[in-house]
C-alpha cells in the first residue's frame, strides 16, 4: 500500500464512528518515520475561554503519533488489533493556544525498540507557532509467528 493509500484510508473507512471523525483529525501525510494531520478550530473542541481544549491538542497529538506508529509497524493496509500500535505513556507540554484556524501535529519516530516505539510530536498554530509538545512512548507489536501446516 502506498503512503497515499494509507492516509485514505485513515481518512475514510477507518475513521467511521471513532474520535478521528468525531473531532475532525485530517491526515496530510503519513510514511517514512513520520505523520502529519491537521486540526480545523470548532467551537466543539474549546475549552470554556474559547481557546482550543488541551484534550483536543492532545488527541490530535496522540492520533498523529498512532499513524505515524501505524505506517512503521503494520504498512500493509491491513487494519489489524495485534498490530495496532498502543500508547502506554504520554508526555505534553502546552505552550501557547489558539482560538481559531487550523492546528497542524507533526509526528516523527525517534526511536524503534523491540517492544516500543518513541515518538516527538510538535503541533503548530496557521503561523507555525509552537502550540504543544508531546512525547507518546508506544508498544510495538510484532506480526504473531506463522503456524507451521501440519
Amino acid at each position: 500500500m502506498t503512503p497515499e493509500e494509507f492516509v485514505a484510508k485513515l481518512n475514510g473507512e477507518w475513521r467511521r464512528g471513532t474520535m478521528l471523525e468525531h473531532h475532525g483529525t485530517r491526515f496530510v501525510s503519513v510514511g517514512a518515520g513520520r505523520a502529519v494531520a491537521e486540526l480545523d478550530f470548532a467551537r466543539a473542541l474549546t475549552q470554556l475561554t474559547g481557546l482550543f481544549h488541551a484534550g483536543a491538542i492532545i488527541a490530535l497529538a496522540d492520533e498523529t503519533a498512532t499513524a505515524a506508529a501505524m505506517w512503521e509497524t503494520n504498512p500493509s493496509g491491513e487494519l489489524r488489533p495485534e498490530l495496532f500500535p498502543l500508547t502506554v505513556q504520554l508526555s505534553v507540554n502546552l505552550i501557547r493556544n489558539a482560538n481559531r484556524g487550523t492546528l497542524t501535529a507533526e509526528a516523527r519516530i525517534v526511536h524503534r525498540g523491540r517492544t516500543t516505539l518513541v515518538l516527538d510530536v510538535d503541533v503548530l498554530d496557521d503561523r507555525r507557532r509552537l502550540i504543544a509538545k508531546l512525547v507518546a512512548t508506544q508498544l510495538a507489536p510484532a506480526a504473531p509467528p506463522a503456524q507451521a501446516e501440519k
